[in-house]
């Protein structure tokens, strides 16, 4: 009578651990809230043999293989019109503020943020907090003094 050979002990264990990595995987594919429920996830387990010449020896490989359901497809709305002033056409996600993309032969412009300017910075004295004005030329001290 032959040995039995378990596997959960095969390739040193290497099988079960393979196996416990595609289950986790398989689950939190499942719970992933963006991918079709329904969708039939599989694991693959593949065991080759391949005996010598001899048919004393068998080199053994264990190898597995997952198919997980994709994330499910994001939608949005995209307006496109003509320029009917320079001729291009043009495209752009609706409720999108940012600058549109040209098409048909033109360059793509990069999306550009608008930031305000600030107000311009006014330096103080930290040791008084005594707002201190940029000079315009020289001091008239007589001015200062009446």
């Amino acid at each position: 009578m032959a040995k039995v050979i378990s596997l959960d002990r095969l390739c040193g264990g290497a099988l079960l651990e393979r196996f416990t990595l595609a289950m986790s995987q398989i689950s939190r594919n499942i719970m992933d809230p963006n991918t079709n429920p329904e969708k039939a996830r599989t694991l693959t387990i593949k065991l080759t043999f391949k005996p010598d010449k001899s048919r004393q020896g068998i080199k053994t490989s264990v190898a597995t293989n997952i198919t997980l359901a994709p994330p499910e497809a994001d939608e949005t709305m995209m307006l496109i019109g003509k320029d009917h002033r320079t001729g291009r056409i043009e495209m752009t996600e609706y409720g999108d503020n940012s600058q549109a993309i040209s098409i048909a032969g033109e360059s793509i412009p990069l999306k550009a943020e608008v930031i305000p300017t600030a107000a311009p910075v006014r330096s103080f004295d930290p040791s008084t907090g005594e707002i201190l004005e940029p000079q315009k030329g020289p001091i008239d001290l007589r001015a200062v003094n009446q």
